[in-house]
């Protein structure tokens, strides 16, 4: 994933590191013949280079900067990125500004009637795009079966950027198993965790986003001034109750 470079440091070793955007460090080390990079010698250098996007290998393996939760701010902000990219995919599908608007509603009416359909087996990915789909066809823009796989890809990273809403660790687990592709036992042999830890960790990480996603239901309604029905089974209703 790419992140911008917002400063430099050094290591233990003195070899230089960009920090990036994220929190996480990575070498950019001028190391002859083999990585040149005079530039991270000097103080000048290192300044033309601040902003300049890498990609982050540690964000793309899940790996925690912190267990801290998002501030309100920042929650604010993945809601905001996450409604664009859903827009975005409608938009792509042939839908315009006024007619994306109003499926996007009916998506958020659909993920909070079915959020309790959400097995444990379920892709997030692919759970959101047939309740994408079904909002589209509802309104007359249905997707030929053949494009299911990409069009469930494309909204992969809809729902990766949602993922930054949860402590690290939680987070890591679900990268792992969404988006990498490991079993248990492979996460659990890579982060030297019990195995049962591991499936704690994701079906955890698959609870909460559940629940952020029906967050963002809300906060997507009340944007536009609007307050969806009260469900028994929604976190965010019982919330708004008590």
């Amino acid at each position: 994933m790419e992140r911008t470079i917002i400063g430099f440091d050094q290591d233990e070793l003195g070899d230089w590191r960009a920090i990036l955007a994220c929190g996480h460090r990575q070498h950019v080390r001028h190391n002859p013949p083999l990585v040149n990079r005079p530039w991270v010698l000097t103080a000048e250098g290192r300044a033309r280079f601040l902003g300049v996007a890498l990609n982050c290998k540690a964000c793309n393996e899940g790996e925690p900067v912190s267990e801290a939760m998002v501030t309100p701010d920042e929650l604010e902000a993945l809601y905001r990125h996450f409604r664009a990219d859903v827009v975005g995919f409608i938009h792509q599908c042939g839908a315009d500004a006024g007619t994306a608007e109003d499926i996007v509603q009916d998506v958020c009416l659909r993920i909070h009637a079915q959020a309790g359909d959400l097995r444990e087996s379920d892709r997030l990915a692919d759970w959101l795009y047939r309740i994408v789909r079904e909002a589209m066809d509802n309104r007359q823009y249905p997707l030929p079966e053949a494009d299911d796989r990409d069009a469930a890809a494309s909204l992969a990273e809809a729902v990766r950027g949602m993922l930054a809403c949860l402590p690290g660790a939680t987070r890591q687990a679900l990268i792992m198993a969404e988006y990498l592709g490991l079993q248990p036992s492979e996460m659990a042999e890579r982060l030297d965790i019990s195995v049962s830890e591991a499936e704690a960790r994701v079906r955890r990480g698959r609870e909460m986003v559940g629940e952020a996603v029906l967050d963002w239901c809300h906060w997507a309604f009340e944007r536009v001034g609007r307050v969806l029905p009260y469900r028994v089974d929604c976190p965010v209703c019982s919330d708004v109750v008590h």
